[in-house]
């Protein structure tokens, strides 16, 4: 029998090690990708924690993880966002993912992430880990001549084209003002800056009222086989109506260029309420993220729900991937805050995923019999909806 080890691996060793593994996993092959061109984009990611899993000397397993701050309910969290899983086919359905991820989390959980976010290649086999599945992104298609009739209007402020070079600043700076106030949207903590200069594949829009940024929007122009040219907005963000209707004004404006445009959104917009005659057309766009608690200790401090004053519940968690959770926890509500500790008894059974869906407010307790995340008494829902009312999250960052 082989010796197994599973171990955090240093900067310099990791890009090695993560190569063949990755390469197999994600790209084409034979050949694997290029060397040179993936250890160059291995130095652009400073900072990443990366644990893999060995058969004596050989590496059959590899997660990588970057550090990123995330709000919860108006609360920013240290997060780990989980990438690069691979395993070696002949060590697969044998467990290392699941150990290696298991020992990623606790890396990541002592250094001050009680969070973690990851987009599953597929998702029953991340919640059984104890992922739950975030609401997906919508992508807007609509024609930027539908939008011509918004040229008419004198809007107060203007938009501003950059490069992705000239903009990422100013995007990220955005980005993280709307995170602050944003329910599961997660920055990194690292600016990846020279990855996106090296990528060059974005213009930045930027639009300004009274010298404040109040939307900003990254696209591309792209000739679709058979189509002409598209706009693909992969994100378009604003923080008040001019903002919003500054930025479509600018799609507006490729009429005579791009027939058509797709918009990247949260889960929350409504495109079609946008403008008259848009007909819009709204489909999800690309996977999914998931989320998990890695911490439950950590949660203390959450923001309650209005209303949920003098309510708790005691509910014994399981979570066989971080056994530090695993126990009774008493969650109470105290001047808008939960207060979370550690109890004896407890009133119901709660699975990690089950605490997750009702942190991130993405599940009803009523599902989670049928989830196989708890057996919950009807008292017991109505104050967990109470302390942890629903919400839709927005991850923003993809990895």
């Amino acid at each position: 029998m082989p010796n197994i080890t599973i171990r955090q691996l240093s900067d310099a060793e990791a890009p090695e090690i993560m190569y063949p593994l990755t390469s197999y996993a994600f790209s084409p092959s034979p050949p694997l990708r290029d060397k040179a061109e993936f250890m160059a984009l291995a130095q652009l990611r400073r900072g990443a924690t990366v644990v893999a899993a060995f058969e004596d000397e050989r590496a059959v397993a590899v997660v990588g993880s970057t550090a990123m701050t995330q709000n919860v309910r108006g609360r920013l969290f240290g997060a780990s966002a989980i990438w690069g899983i691979a395993s070696h086919p002949a060590a697969r359905r044998q467990g290392y993912v699941r150990r290696t991820l298991a020992e990623t989390l606790a890396v990541t959980r002592a250094a001050g992430q009680p969070l973690s976010g990851l987009y599953p290649f597929r998702e029953s086999f991340y919640e059984r880990l104890g992922y739950v599945t975030f609401p997906r992104p919508h992508l807007a298609k609509l024609t930027p001549a539908a939008l011509a009739s918004l040229l008419r209007h004198d809007l107060p402020g203007h938009v501003e084209l950059l490069t992705a070079a000239d903009g990422y600043d100013a995007f990220r700076a955005y980005a993280i003002r709307l995170r602050d106030r944003t329910h599961g949207m997660a920055v990194f903590d690292l600016p990846e800056k020279e990855a996106a200069i090296q990528r060059n594949d974005v213009w930045v829009a930027v639009a300004q009222a009274g010298g404040e940024t109040i939307g900003a929007m990254t696209y591309n122009l792209r000739n679709e086989a058979g189509a002409g040219m598209t706009l693909k907005a992969n994100r378009f963000y604003y923080s008040t109506s001019a903002g919003r209707y500054l930025l479509l004004q600018w799609i507006a404006r490729h009429t005579d260029q791009a027939g058509q445009a797709e918009i990247r959104l949260p889960p929350a917009e409504r495109p079609e309420t946008w403008w008259p005659d848009l007909r819009a057309t709204v489909e999800f766009s690309g996977g999914a993220p998931m989320a998990r608690v890695v911490d439950v200790a950590a949660l203390d401090g959450l923001p309650a729900g209005e209303g949920a004053g003098g309510l708790s519940v005691t509910a014994h968690i399981t979570d066989p991937l971080c056994p530090w959770n695993t126990g009774a926890w008493r969650f109470a509500a105290a001047d808008g805050r939960l207060e979370v500790i550690r109890a004896g008894d407890a009133e119901c059974e709660l699975t990690i995923q089950g605490l997750t869906g009702l942190v991130f407010g993405t599940h009803d307790p009523a599902d989670f019999a049928v989830r196989g995340w708890g057996q919950l008494p009807a008292g017991t829902q109505v104050a967990l909806r109470a302390l942890f009312p629903p919400m839709l999250p927005y991850m923003h960052e993809t990895f």
